[in-house]
């Protein structure tokens, strides 16, 4: 942009090279956008994948504090929580790789 530019304010709202006060705010915070959904997939992640650590958890003391082997609910939920929040913790990573649409 050189100083014998005369376009009209509306015409430098688009263009991606003009300063930062001329354009409006089009940054990923604004309105709305995939982030908010993203740090929900974060958590859903984060609370599946601790509910599996638990099942785990609670399945390996079973035998100590009751005597005899942990019920088999225990093993299928360490199975099948853990493993699926830690994927989904994955694609919110592979997610929040990607640059942001424009």
């Amino acid at each position: 942009m050189s100083s014998d530019d005369h376009r009209p304010a509306e015409d430098t709202a688009s263009d991606p090279w003009a300063p930062a006060t001329s354009r409006p705010d089009t940054s990923v915070t604004a309105g709305t956008s995939a982030a908010p959904r993203r740090r929900r997939l974060f958590v859903l992640a984060m609370v599946i994948f601790s509910i599996g650590v638990l099942f785990t958890i609670v399945a390996a003391l079973t035998p100590f504090v009751l005597g005899r082997d942990a019920p088999t609910i225990l093993y299928v939920g360490a199975m099948l929580f853990t493993p699926v929040g830690f994927l989904l913790g994955l694609l919110y990573a592979i997610l929040g790789s990607r640059p942001p649409k424009m």
